[in-house]
């Protein structure tokens, strides 16, 4: 059950959000549960009598702030992770984490000592060496705050709460008759034909007089807001800036290599080839031994019979192997043979194995010439590296106060570069990043253009910044647009002109004209598109999606649909046949999975269901 609790736990801070109602488990980190911190004098809410702190709230919202972190990294948006975006959900959450785990109670549920004792065991931030550690334990509680008695409560308060979810949604199921609606949807096919009427071939001679593009752009000025906007001029620190200033000796290179053959130990490397054999196919295994005591070809049974689907078609082939690539087991039996010897049956846990072993070569160092570039690499990045770390400690101090950033960037020797205008959301290169954008448009540096701090991008990658042109938000002027306006308006209006023939085409087709007859005349591509299912991209997308609004065609009859797509193309569609999605044609893996998905669907959603049964007879209390 809490299988995949254990599996997610790194270190001491783990979540996991359990069911989409949103109730949260904390083991071996940050912990909120209501009643479990102690009590706090500021209550933000009371469920059923039972008092959720201001504390137990604030450990909530900074437990959400980690999962989210650890989910999208240092690039999550700044107001994703303020207490102010993370209150509101963070609290509901704690509200119906109190209602179900208060239900779980009230039916009885329990989880006994030492079943809790022997979870607290498996969970790895508590482990050395993979086993059960109590000074690694104490530790950990210690830095969370919690003593062992109060975490055993929250820790049973968890269990019992999974196993009350895990009751509701683990004992819902799908019917037959659901997965069979399902399919007839998802993977219904279509066959219909269409031609497409370009509107490009009209652009070069339609024309749009200069009052039809005032009138527009006066008639959408929504269309043209521009968001308020700054431009930075920046100092960028990266090892990568200094490595080209950096010379090397040949002596220093020397001195690297003989230090590396001094160090270079010759490793024996095997190179092996299997077959393999998943699940234990005793009948399959003994084929395959029969066939290789007979003397038949190792590759050539190895393309036959191997479940391996990557090294099989290259006879099994696997590379070499200096002891410690592959598991210990079939090491041992590779280690044994002689050279093109083929070893017995081996057990691993990816199945049973049939080993060859191909060559054996020994490792020699390589010569100097063979390394020369590479330590020269090595060498120049170590001390990019140094020069990194030291401009680093002085860029602060630099930039502080700095009217421009070009004397910082002269002293730390490195360009000072510049950007064009961008919004909050961002632009491209480096203001595409949230914290460059964050921190462009604090008001201490937007408004009263101060140097930003030292902005830590990533462990190698620093900068600082400065406002140099601020815009407020407005609408963009016409000649700013006016490209994009002709372009609409010449769309429009030859889209308008293909519109009349469109529906002459229609109607033709409505009256029983051959479709390839008609387009032939009119000097058009008839597209056929058989066994289509829903999707796409592009124009294609927007087709396909008319043709699946469209009813299916009678037995005697087709269906057909004239529209204009978003590039102003119109497009002509003669719908022919409609053929629901059949669950008798899947395989029955994709069946069984099926049916598991719609379960866990509709699991979810009675869990959901009672959850909100549960919250509407509850009282609660909301600060």
């Amino acid at each position: 059950m809490l299988q995949s609790m254990r599996d997610n736990l790194k270190g001491t801070a783990a979540v996991i959000v359990a069911g989409f109602f949103g109730f949260i488990m904390v083991i071996g980190g940050i912990d909120f549960f209501t009643g479990a911190s102690g009590g706090s004098a500021d209550e933000v809410a009371e469920v059923n009598g039972e008092k959720i702190t201001n504390l137990d709230l604030q450990r909530a919202i900074q437990n959400r702030r980690n999962m989210i972190m650890s989910q999208y990294g240092d690039d999550v948006p700044a107001d994703l992770l303020s207490d102010e975006q993370l209150r509101e959900p963070v609290l509901q959450q704690l509200v119906n984490s109190a209602v179900i785990r208060q239900a779980a109670q009230d039916s009885g549920m329990v989880m006994s000592p030492v079943g809790v004792d022997k979870e607290i065991t498996q969970i790895p931030g508590f482990q050395v060496n993979g086993k059960f550690d109590l000074q690694t334990y104490r530790d950990a509680l210690r830095r969370m705050g919690y003593s062992p008695a109060g975490f055993r409560q929250i820790m049973e308060r968890d269990i019992v709460l999974q196993q009350y979810t895990d009751s509701v949604s683990e004992s819902a199921f799908a019917t037959r008759e659901d997965a069979e609606q399902v399919v007839a949807i998802s993977m219904e096919e279509r066959d219909f034909d269409y031609v497409v009427l370009p509107v490009q071939d009209l652009l070069a001679e339609t024309m749009v007089p200069d009052s039809e593009i005032e009138a527009y752009y006066q008639n959408h000025q929504d269309e043209f807001r521009r968001p308020e906007q700054v431009a930075i001029e920046y100092v960028e620190l990266k090892p990568a800036l200094f490595a080209d200033n950096i010379d090397v000796s040949e002596e220093d290179v020397r001195a690297q290599y003989e230090q590396e053959v001094a160090n270079f130990q010759e490793q024996t490397r095997r190179r092996a080839a299997h077959i393999l054999v998943e699940e234990g196919n005793e009948e399959k295994i003994a084929e395959i031994q029969a066939k290789l005591d007979a003397g038949e070809d190792f590759a050539e049974l190895a393309k036959t019979y191997s479940d391996d689907i990557v090294s099989r078609e290259e006879g099994g082939d696997l590379g070499f192997t200096t002891g410690d690539v592959f598991p210990e087991p079939f090491e041992d039996a590779l280690a044994g043979l002689d050279e093109g010897e083929v070893s017995a049956p081996v057990t691993t846990d990816s199945g049973t194995h049939f080993i060859k072993l191909l060559e054996v070569a020994g490792a020699e160092p390589p010569s100097f010439e063979e390394r020369k570039a590479a330590i020269a690499a090595q060498l120049r990045n170590a001390e990019a590296e140094r020069e990194f770390v030291d401009a680093l400690g002085r860029l602060a101090d630099l930039a502080y106060n700095a009217e421009t950033l070009a004397g910082p960037a002269e002293d730390l020797g490195v360009p000072l570069q510049t950007t064009g205008l961008f919004s909050r959301e961002g632009g491209s290169g480096v203001s595409a990043n949230d914290k460059v954008a964050a921190a462009a448009f604090s008001p201490e540096v937007m408004v009263d253009r101060n140097t930003s701090d030292v902005l830590n991008l990533s462990e190698d990658h620093a900068l600082v910044l400065r406002v140099t042109e601020h815009q407020p938000a407005g609408t963009y002027p016409l000649a700013d647009v006016r490209e994009q306006i002709v372009d609409r308006l010449k769309r429009d209006k030859a889209s308008a002109q293909l519109a009349s023939r469109a529906k002459e085409l229609e109607q033709q087709l409505e009256q029983g004209s051959e479709f390839a007859e008609l387009a032939e005349a009119q000097e058009l591509t008839l597209e056929t598109s058989d066994k289509t299912r829903r999707g796409g991209f592009g124009q294609r997308g927007e087709i396909i999606e008319r043709a699946f609004s469209l009813p299916a065609p009678d037995s005697r009859d087709s269906a057909v649909s004239r529209f204009a797509t978003s590039a102003g193309d119109q497009v002509v569609l003669q719908l022919r046949e409609v053929r629901p999605g059949d669950l008798a044609r899947q395989s029955s893996e994709q069946r069984r999975a099926l049916m598991q998905q719609l379960a866990s669907v509709n699991g979810r959603a009675e869990l959901a269901a009672v959850q909100k049964f549960l919250a509407d007879k509850a009282d609660i209390e909301i600060q």
